[in-house]
């Protein structure tokens, strides 16, 4: 099940909130985890050379401003055949040169510190790209779970799922098949389970947070990004009264509140 309206629901105005919204500083944090950094894209700092080099080397990439979020200033670039593509939004630009895109990619970047991240050959639903939104909370015992996982699916002609994008919200059952589910849920709940520690080890008062996880052709998870202040309206939009149950129940042991009311 798909809501297609969910990114007209989802449009918040985000606020910045120092190096929790840092996307270079949160994955240095989990890259000092072996066992994490092994499920993280190539991350840095973007320039021009740098771009250059990880397109020679990756062939496609993704360009994020470091302190971006619901997807806005997303750019996929791609080098195929001699030539160098551009994606945003639902505009697609194509370059002879690397000049040429490093040119119009600076009157679009326009002086914003961005990262450029090695880009993962994601599984699709139906041509869309889709990746997994994980919730992991403090159980009311004191210890860790995932208490929900979502999916979101980009509309169609567009290199993000987010809700701002556009992107639609479903369950991860409706993406993946029995045999997937089976190789993909263990491997997603662990790596969560570890992201959630390496956090607390920053972030000590940390008691909840949202992954973002994409699924490669080899039912690989790799982690795109996390949030230290999930939104949990996709299961909202999803209707799933199990799992906000338990996400209310459980942020409500860590003095947590949130509007989440099915309508």
């Amino acid at each position: 099940m798909f809501n297609f309206h969910w990114g007209r629901q989802m449009r918040i105005t985000a606020k910045r909130r120092g190096r929790k919204a840092d996307k270079m500083i949160k994955t240095r944090i989990l890259l000092s985890n072996s066992y994490i950094r092994s499920h993280i894209p190539v991350t840095k700092t973007y320039s021009h050379s740098t771009l250059k080099l990880m397109l020679l080397k990756y062939g496609m990439v993704y360009i994020k401003p470091k302190n971006g979020s619901l997807g806005r200033g997303v750019i996929r670039v791609t080098r195929k055949n001699g030539r160098y593509i551009s994606h945003s939004g639902m505009t697609i630009s194509s370059y002879a040169t690397f000049e040429g895109l490093s040119h119009a990619l600076s009157r679009q970047i326009k002086g914003e510190i961005y990262i450029v991240q090695k880009g993962i050959h994601s599984l699709r639903h139906q041509g869309r790209l889709f990746d997994f939104r994980v919730v992991v909370q403090r159980s009311p015992n004191g210890g860790f779970e995932v208490t929900g996982i979502a999916g979101r699916i980009s509309q169609r002609g567009r290199v993000v799922s987010n809700g701002g994008g556009g992107g639609a919200v479903g369950t991860i059952d409706s993406l993946l098949s029995p045999r997937q589910l089976s190789i993909v849920i263990p491997k997603i709940e662990k790596l969560s389970l570890a992201v959630m520690h390496q956090v607390r080890k920053h972030f000590r008062g940390q008691n909840e947070i949202g992954i973002d996880i994409a699924i490669d052709q080899h039912l690989r998870p790799w982690i795109v990004e996390f949030n230290t202040h999930p939104d949990h309206r996709m299961f909202v939009i999803m209707r799933d009264r199990v799992v906000l149950a338990r996400i209310i129940h459980y942020g409500a042991r860590y003095g947590k509140r949130y509007r989440l009311n099915l309508y």
